[in-house]
């Protein structure tokens, strides 16, 4: 089993100089007066065990700093213990101010069981019960967690609370996200199926209304067609191959040749006769004379222009307009929408200017506005909210003038007393951290209103145009205007040159039909004839010609009417089948969403009914699993915990007339938490056994349940290692404690290492511990210092001396 070897120390704590001791011993006895260095001795065999001394943490957080001696650079403790196997282990520790080097002998659960259970520090004996229930939640006290130790119920606790999210569906959402994904998808895929029962419902009777069309389409365009309506692919293909096309082509060509007819027969009936045509020759050569001159003294001019014009339109076509006016028109109604429009965009980008040098002036507003709070913050945080708290704190321990810091006299600073002069102090903390609070606010908001003018500047700065395409944008401006307003003024000659062109045009007509008047009127009659048999209208040889080319063109209308009704028929009846094929397949396609749809909120359905079946197995197991927890409890701390306090506390204050205890939980699913009570030897119960006992007997109970933890929970380390146990505590009966001593040590086989600072106390222990039986010993070390305060050490073994003795 483990025990402590030997234990070499030097400047550590209050040990000044090298301490040298064997600890080689069931037990080991530690004498010397108050401030001889007992406690640091037993520090640093803890601060070889465990690499730190929560002893000292509890008190001191930096207790680093104070473990060299003072004025030494730095302390060393070596210590040497025997492992199960009787190998020995050794730790050179090393502590500084900075920091501690060197290796632990205990692995970290041991370690924690010393500190807790093997290790009784004199600074820890009058606060035990407090330090073993201090924590916000009871149930995670050092106590509560020796208990659940003790018990075994980390199984349990793990259990339990790995199953208390089943009990509340709130709860399982964080830990089980699918559960809740999974009721949130069932009620979607319940919608979901409820819309598709719909839209198959409003499928079927879009169906039956476009199949009643399609019918009557067909009958009117042909009855044989309804009979194809099951197969949509064939009846198409028929309705596409569309015997009309032609037949409509052929009439396009025929009206093009009666026009054509018409129009000759027209221009034969006006041309005129023989004595004329020398005149028309004549006014056509003065036509063209006129017109030649316009063009050579303005027309080119106006020519280019035009081109000027196009060159700004690339895309606009001119060619086509018959005269210089609608040249004139075509690009005026360009000219005028895009000049409205660029004028638009030029005084947009203006506004944006404007305003994106207002943005600049406040973002730089809110910049300095923002580096003055800084500022203001920076001087103000120097005030310490949790300094004044501590303040306040300390205010209600001041009584007089007398500092309970540094013990001195407050008044010899002024006539203000120590008490006014704290009060001022935190009331100015608070006011410092109230304007702190107040300029942070102020800051946020300015940062949220810079950050909002950053993103406006940028947008306005994104929709500025480039300096390239604000030049474009005026030079073609200037172009545009410039060309509208000059074809605005040239307008009068625009209106002359295009009468001058239809006067040469017209005369040119007028001379080609009296040229041609007279061997035509036979050949245009032969050409009507032929038409009008095409066409199927009756010719008799005497009918006017102006009688049957109206004749004609009625037939051809009648046929084209006719034609152009059969095969937009046909054109509607090939929508009407395109939108029915969609329609079944929409049915087809929704019939198969249903069916997965219905599929997937089966398996859905069946996932949650196995999942509520296996939150409720959890719930009755986490039932069953309090149950059992309550009837563990009830039992080991009436039988167990309870029995081993009360015999341990009765043999050191036998007078006492309460005797401490643990709680019983009130019920068997209630959680576990340790609390302690008390109960009066002749019934009833008591309160805390802080509230309940004497001071003495407050430190017997807290020395008692020490023991009584140690005893209980499983053996980790078979040492107790306690610092002056009996130096507060009265009427503690010795013999008893030095029994309980010898009992720990001869048959628990626990090594029991006892520091005690009362010479007395110290011989007797000696007396009554020492050895019994051969192979017993007893180790005795002596702490002293010498005359200039340099620590000393003597330790001695005691063996077992058989007793000579020869009764009278």
């Amino acid at each position: 089993m483990t025990r402590l070897k030997s234990l070499y120390v030097k400047d550590f704590r209050s040990i000044d100089g090298e301490v040298n001791l064997s600890f080689d011993a069931p037990i080991v006895l530690i004498h010397g007066p108050n401030g001889a260095g007992k406690t640091s001795l037993l520090s640093a065999i803890e601060l070889a065990l465990t690499g730190s001394v929560p002893s000292l943490s509890r008190a001191e957080p930096d207790y680093l700093t104070f473990l060299p001696h003072k004025d030494r650079p730095f302390g060393e403790v070596r210590l040497e213990i025997a492992d199960e196997v009787g190998a020995t282990r050794t730790a050179d520790i090393r502590v500084t101010a900075e920091g501690i080097t060197g290796a632990p002998l205990l692995a970290r659960d041991q370690a924690d069981y010393f500190s807790e259970r093997s290790y009784l520090a004199q600074s820890t004996l009058g606060r035990l019960l407090e330090i073993y229930q201090h924590s916000e939640k009871k149930a995670d006290s050092p106590l509560t967690r020796f208990v659940k130790e003790l018990l075994g119920l980390d199984r349990m606790e793990a259990l339990i609370g790995g199953l208390h999210s089943a009990g509340n569906i709130a709860r399982l959402k964080a830990p089980v996200p699918a559960y809740g994904n999974a009721r949130d998808e069932i009620a979607a895929k319940d919608s979901e199926f409820n819309n598709l029962l719909l839209d198959e419902v409003q499928v079927e009777s879009a169906i039956k209304t476009q199949e009643t069309a399609l019918r009557e389409q067909l009958l009117a365009i042909d009855p044989s067609l309804v009979e194809q309506l099951g197969d949509l692919s064939a009846l198409r293909a028929q309705l596409e191959q569309d015997p009309d096309e032609e037949r409509l082509l052929n009439l396009v060509r025929l009206k093009r040749e009666l026009d054509v007819s018409q129009a000759s027969w027209a221009n034969a009936n006006a041309a005129p006769g023989a004595a004329q045509r020398a005149a028309i020759e004549t006014e056509n050569s003065a036509a063209r004379a006129a017109l030649e001159t316009w063009t050579k003294t303005q027309g080119n001019d106006l020519e280019a222009l035009f081109n000027r014009a196009a060159d700004l339109f690339p895309d606009l076509s001119d060619t086509s307009a018959p005269g210089n006016v609608d040249r004139a028109d075509i690009f005026a109604r360009r000219i005028s929408p895009e000049t409205t429009h660029i004028a638009a965009s030029l005084d947009s980008h203006d506004q944006t200017l404007v305003q994106r040098d207002a943005l600049v002036r406040q973002r730089d507003e809110a910049r300095t506005r923002l580096r003055r709070l800084d500022e203001q913050i920076a001087l103000a945080a120097e005030a310490n909210e949790g300094l004044a708290r501590a303040l306040s704190d300390l205010g209600s321990h001041v009584h007089g003038d007398i500092c309970p810091v540094c013990d001195r006299d407050f008044s010899e600073t002024g006539p203000r007393s120590l008490a006014a002069h704290i009060a001022a102090k935190v009331g100015a903390m608070v006011e410092q951290a109230g304007r702190l609070q107040s300029l942070s606010r102020d800051r946020t908001n300015s940062a949220t209103a810079l950050a909002q003018l950053e993103r406006e500047l940028a947008d306005a700065t994104n929709s500025l145009l480039p300096d390239a395409d604000i030049s474009r944008l005026k030079a073609r401006h200037a172009n545009l205007v410039e060309i509208g307003k000059e074809l605005d003024a040239r307008r009068d000659l625009m209106v002359e040159g295009d009468a001058l062109r239809s006067e040469a045009a017209r005369t040119a007509r007028a001379l080609v039909v009296g040229q041609n008047a007279d061997q035509s009127a036979v050949v245009l009659r032969n050409s009507l004839d032929d038409i009008a048999r095409r066409v199927g209208v009756a010719v008799k040889g005497d009918d006017p010609t102006d009688d049957l080319i109206a004749r004609i063109a009625e037939a051809i209308s009648a046929r084209d009417a006719g034609l152009s009704a059969r095969q937009q028929s046909r054109r509607v009846a090939v929508d009407s089948l395109l939108a029915l094929g969609n329609a079944r397949d929409g049915k087809a396609t929704a019939r198969r969403a249903l069916a997965a749809t219905e599929a997937e909120l089966a398996i859905l359905r069946a996932q949650k009914a196995e999942a509520d079946r296996m939150i409720e197995v959890a719930k009755d197991l986490v039932r069953q699993t309090r149950e059992a927890r309550g009837r563990v409890v009830r039992r080991v701390f009436n039988d167990e915990l309870n029995a081993v306090w009360r015999d341990l506390f009765v043999r050191l204050a036998p007078e006492e007339p309460f005797i401490p205890a643990f709680a019983i939980p009130a019920g068997p699913g209630a959680d576990i938490e340790a609390i302690l009570e008390t109960h009066h030897r002749r019934g009833g119960k008591g309160g805390n056994p802080r509230a309940m006992l004497s001071a003495g007997n407050l430190n017997t109970a807290a020395l008692t349940l020490f023991l009584a933890l140690h005893l209980s929970s499983k053996q980790k380390l078979p040492m107790l290692v306690i610092d002056d146990p009996v130096q507060s505590m009265d009427e503690v009966h010795i013999a008893q404690f030095a029994a309980l001593l010898r009992t720990l040590s001869k048959q628990m086989k626990r090594q029991v290492v006892i520091a005690v600072h009362e010479r007395s106390l110290f011989d007797y222990l000696c007396l009554e511990l020492s050895p019994a039986f051969e192979g017993d010993r007893l180790n005795v070390i002596e702490l002293g210092r010498n005359a200039i305060g340099q620590t000393i050490s003597r330790w001695d073994p005691k063996l077992f001396v058989a007793d000579r003795a020869i009764a009278a």
